[in-house]
């Protein structure tokens, strides 16, 4: 199956999205890139993860045919190393609850941790994967050492286990 995506956000330095489809007008899904690198608080990092949240449902609004979201971050490399967080675990069922409660729509949404990515062509190709192909996942926080050794819906597999 070869569906056509949508890509907004922030770009994202050697995780950018696989080239989308051309002249398809009805996407059905959304890639969104959340570059958080250069925060140095966690309350900036709060910030601009929201606000690209709140961007993201904008762009939900303008197109209600989408049912696939991917959401890739790049955590922030100016903590001190005391302060190393990662995304938490449950951030894409929390995000396809908001979704489903404030829209009324049931979306697939992928939260994939980009931080640390060393091959940029295998995530295209995993993204690929978890935009175009038959979804067999719903929700789903993911970082890229779990990509890296497995594709979207092998770890979702795996994590539901």
């Amino acid at each position: 199956m070869s569906a056509a995506y949508l890509t907004r956000g922030d770009p994202l330095p050697g995780a950018d999205a696989p080239p989308a489809p051309r002249g398809v007008e009805c996407p059905r899904g959304l890639f969104w890139g959340v570059d958080l690198t250069e925060c140095t608080t966690r309350r900036q990092a709060r910030r601009a993860w929201h606000e690209a949240v709140l961007s993201l449902k904008s762009e939900l609004d303008a197109h209600p045919e989408i049912r696939r979201v991917c959401i890739a971050c790049a955590r922030p490399r100016h903590f001190p190393h005391s302060m190393l967080v990662g995304l938490p675990e449950g951030l894409a069922l929390k995000l396809h609850n908001d979704l489903e409660r404030d829209r009324g729509r049931y979306l697939n949404t992928l939260v994939l941790d980009v931080t640390g990515c060393d091959d940029p062509a295998l995530l295209r190709e995993r993204l690929w994967e978890a935009l175009c192909t038959k979804a067999a996942w719903s929700d789903l926080t993911l970082t890229w050492e779990q990509v890296a050794e497995s594709n979207v819906h092998e770890a979702w597999t795996l994590a539901a286990l």
